[in-house]
């Protein structure tokens, strides 16, 4: 078997790399092919100290995390724009981002197809992307796999940021609606007595 070079620097790694580890669990024949790539059959021959190593070697790797936030990522011949306005997320964005939570880290790439779409207009700083549409979307999980996790870091933090803020602001906004829809029914009330 020949040697393999393999790099445990953050910024060398993938996202899907990454999940596929995560699958793995505590299965070390999983574990270094997720990181190496090698098949089964020639991951048996190697030493177990040396697995151990390499094991290591990754999982230490993964704790000196970077945050690289990247407005364009081109994957596969592909221009991805991260979202331009988290605030106005559709409904749609709001429920899969939800849903693909409740299974994090193990769904980050379909979580990143939300984030990071096609771009579809540009002009100067100011940029469009596809609207979003999960059954076109999802179909972009193995460009998504091929993200730096530097890059997803950065992603991940703006959208907790926003989580936060909405959050904090949700009990607020939902009073004010509360108010107008009260205001409403009151209205409405009295046009019916007219």
């Amino acid at each position: 078997m020949s040697e393999k070079i393999i790099s445990t620097k953050y910024s060398d790694q993938t996202l899907g790399k990454y999940v596929d580890f995560l699958n793995a669990g505590t299965d070390s024949v999983s574990q270094i092919q997720a990181i190496t790539g090698l098949k089964r059959d020639d991951i048996r021959k190697i030493d177990m100290s040396t697995v151990e190593k390499i094991v290591s070697a990754y999982s230490n790797g993964l704790r000196n995390d970077e945050k690289v936030f990247k407005q364009f990522i081109d994957i596969d011949g592909v221009k991805f724009g991260f979202h331009p306005d988290l605030k106005s997320m559709s409904f749609g964005e709001w429920l899969d981002l939800s849903e693909f939570s409740k299974n994090f880290p193990h769904q980050l790439p379909e979580l990143m197809c939300i984030l990071y779409r096609p771009v579809t207009a540009e002009i100067n700083l100011q940029y469009k992307i596809e609207e979003y549409d999960s059954a076109i979307h999802l179909k972009y999980v193995p460009q998504m796999r091929k993200l730096n996790l530097a890059n997803v870091n950065a992603a991940l933090l703006f959208f907790s940021i926003l989580r936060n803020d909405l959050v904090s602001n949700t009990p607020e906004y939902l009073e004010k609606e509360l108010e107008k829809l009260k205001k409403e029914i009151t209205q409405l009330a009295e046009e019916v007595k007219h």
